[in-house]
């Protein structure tokens, strides 16, 4: 274990205690701000993904029941009853929604002025989007907006000369006549209108990556186009459909329509993710072919559209629920299709979603608004047929595991498990849907957990919820929630500050005039120590807060800063003999920090680089001057040098939801890892 440097006398110098947390700050009743969209995202697992667009000349997207093309944008716009289409997200149970603001050719589902300025007659006149969040509003399903940030290739020649945009006939611009500067004082003019309108009552923004070589930094000021959002609310999360970089977003998204392993209906053979993950289970993302059409024959020229699979409901709720177990990223599953102008949607899709909401709502305490477990977590990537006995699931607040048991143990009524993870007690079990008590026997070896006489396994799911007992060891709350940063240094993202895994680390961007980040508890909680591993320079503040504005915060410690080692990888391999691939570039940028703790796996290198052959890292590295060599077998951790750490103890535990490492001036910060604790119960 890393050495700390502890702040206790720190605190004791320098500790300045501002005004107590409190609801408000001072000067009356404020405004109560919109919920922290990364925290709330982060506890849905069920969601849809919807595209209902018009594309103009330029392409072919939301049809009519007949297969018929709308009249024009606004007929696509005045026909939208979001009435019905709320209640149809209810009777489905869905969580939140991801909902188109602008896709193909951005011709924008609201009155824009920004729109009208730039590229006049590609807004609508009736405001869709306020009518899409005043219904779902009445639904308590949350929102989030769909954009597109660079999609001048289908603009027409006039609107590519307005905005800056030098056709080629491809995804992107002719960058030798593309005019950068303006085509982002568009954009920006576009987003801020609509983070004017909406931003109150959204959760975020979806921004399309719109290149496979994810190389859109080249179109895009991506900095630029984050300040914009979130300048007026910065509680507003950004996610990216994520093809190897997220530029300024928070988190990615995996977009997939029936192709990988889900071109099987066998829904135990569908990968899991870290990340959300978004399921075509119409035609497309949105309504493509008319009512009562199953399979599509043809493919669209822009399009490719696969078969047509109809996802079992069963399948569809055991995938949730391995998502659930899984998505430490947040967001879960987004089942994807459109409806037709005025309401339906094509063949199936209501009625298998409706059927997969009701296998949900009968668990959804145990889906809905959870985190992955701590104490039996399960690594993404796994699928429901490589499970022993099936994921776990916890409460934001820590305190009750759920057990999925999707694969019950056969002729028994009983389950034995491994020791918890995270070194839980459990004081009792029940039944989730019938709240029946379960024998609970936790030893040293592990849970031995049995039904009641009269009750059998589920065969979709049995859902076993256990209460932690009080005195249980305290637990990293800090553990996959939101973390939030003034920049990135455009290899690294905050999220990697918190993942429990100390060879990945966030780092500030190097020309960041003022570095900050923070990390969102989900509520307030009492905090009595808070460990962070990594570098610092001197002079960082550690705040904390009940509120993302910080507008109530209560200094905690002031970091002295501490030399970093030296860490230089000079070389490294991977593999068996000349069946090996060089790693050194995937080393050096996860020893940013002066420190190296990586598992020795296929992975390094995204293959394997001997199949059925034992391999090994091999590292030629230096460490404070010092050149040395290493060798780790394949499965083992690489370990190099000992990142410094710095450790605050609170001797009275302070309630806090946000806290926040900031400083007035330039320096670097690389964040490895940031654990928080309360006190013992």
């Amino acid at each position: 274990m890393p050495s700390m440097r502890t702040a206790i006398p720190l605190l004791l110098a320098i500790l300045i205690s501002c005004t107590p947390l409190r609801a408000q700050p001072a000067g009356g009743p404020q405004p109560t701000p919109p919920p922290a969209g990364m925290a709330e995202f982060q506890r849905m697992k069920y969601g849809f993904f919807v595209h209902y667009v018009w594309g103009g000349d330029a392409y072919s997207a939301t049809v009519n029941r007949d297969g018929s093309m709308p009249a024009g944008l606004d007929d696509l716009a005045d026909r939208f009853d979001a009435k019905r289409f709320a209640d149809d997200l209810a009777a489905m149970g869905i969580e939140y929604v991801v909902f188109t603001a602008f896709h193909a050719g951005m011709n924008v589902l609201y009155p824009s002025q920004a729109m009208e300025k730039w590229r006049p007659g590609h807004s609508a006149r009736r405001d869709l989007l306020g009518d899409l969040i005043k219904a779902c509003k009445a639904k308590n399903i949350a929102v989030l907006f769909y954009t597109h940030p660079r999609d001048g290739h289908d603009f027409s020649a006039g609107d590519q000369a307005r905005t800056g945009w030098a056709p080629t006939g491809s995804a992107d611009p002719d960058f030798k006549k593309f005019d950068r500067q303006k085509w982002n004082d568009f954009i920006n003019d576009i987003y801020g209108e609509l983070v004017d309108r909406y931003g109150n009552d959204i959760v975020g923004l979806y921004l399309d990556e719109g290149s496979g070589a994810a190389d859109s930094q080249r179109v895009v000021d991506y900095p630029r186009l984050r300040k914009t959002i979130t300048a007026k609310h910065p509680h507003l999360m950004m996610m990216q459909n994520d093809y190897g970089s997220l530029y300024s977003c928070d988190i990615g998204n995996q977009e997939i329509f029936y192709g990988k392993s889900f071109a099987s209906p066998d829904g135990d053979s569908w990968n899991s993710y870290k990340i959300p993950i978004s399921i075509v289970v119409g035609s497309i993302f949105w309504a493509a072919f008319p009512e009562g059409k199953d399979a599509p024959a043809q493919k669209s020229a822009k399009v490719g559209f696969n078969k047509w699979i109809h996802y079992s409901p069963e399948a569809m709720f055991r995938y949730t629920v391995l998502q659930a177990g899984t998505n430490t990223d947040g967001g879960g599953v987004l089942w994807a299709a459109g409806p037709y102008p005025g309401g339906g949607w094509e063949t199936g899709v209501l009625d298998r979603m409706k059927a997969t909401g009701k296998l949900v709502q009968a668990v959804a305490p145990s889906i809905k608004g959870t985190y992955p477990s701590t104490s039996y977590p399960t690594a993404p990537g796994k699928r429901i047929a490589d499970l022993v006995w099936g994921v776990a699931t916890q409460s934001p607040d820590g305190r009750t595991e759920f057990l999925h048991v999707l694969k019950a143990p056969a002729g028994s009524k009983s389950l034995s498990l491994p020791p918890p993870a995270d070194g839980k007690r459990f004081s009792r079990g029940f039944l989730l849907r019938n709240s029946k008590p379960v024998t609970l026997k936790q030893t040293s070896a592990g849970l031995e957990l049995a039904l009641p006489a009269v009750d059998s396994w589920d065969r979709l799911d049995t859902v076993i919820a256990l209460e932690v007992a009080p005195g249980s060891p305290p637990q990293d709350i800090a553990l996959w929630r939101p973390f939030r940063a003034s920049s990135l240094d455009g290899k690294s993202y905050p999220m990697l500050a918190v993942d429990g895994n100390p060879s990945t680390a966030w780092r500030s961007a190097p020309d960041d005039p003022a570095p900050s980040c923070y990390v969102d508890l989900g509520e307030v909680r009492p905090v009595s120590r808070i460990e962070i591993q990594g570098s610092l320079p001197s002079g960082a503040v550690l705040e904390a807060a009940d509120n993302f504005e910080f507008s109530n915060a209560r200094r905690l410690a002031v970091d002295p800063g501490a030399k970093t080692q030296e860490l230089k990888i000079v070389r490294a391999t991977y593999g068996a003999g000349q069946k090996s691939a060089d790693v050194t570039g995937k080393l050096r940028a996860a020893a940013a920090s002066g420190a190296l703790s990586i598992k020795v796996e296929n992975s390094l290198v995204g293959r394997d680089p001997a199949p059925n052959i034992t391999k090994e890292l091999k590292v030629e590295y230096i460490l404070d001057g010092k050149p040395e060599t290493a060798t780790v077998g394949e499965d083992g951790t690489l370990t190099l040098g000992t990142a410094p750490a710095w450790a605050i103890e609170l001797p009275e535990a302070v309630p806090a939801r946000f806290l926040r490492i900031s400083r007035k001036q330039p320096g670097v910060f690389s964040i490895a890892g940031m654990r928080v604790f309360g006190p013992a119960q």
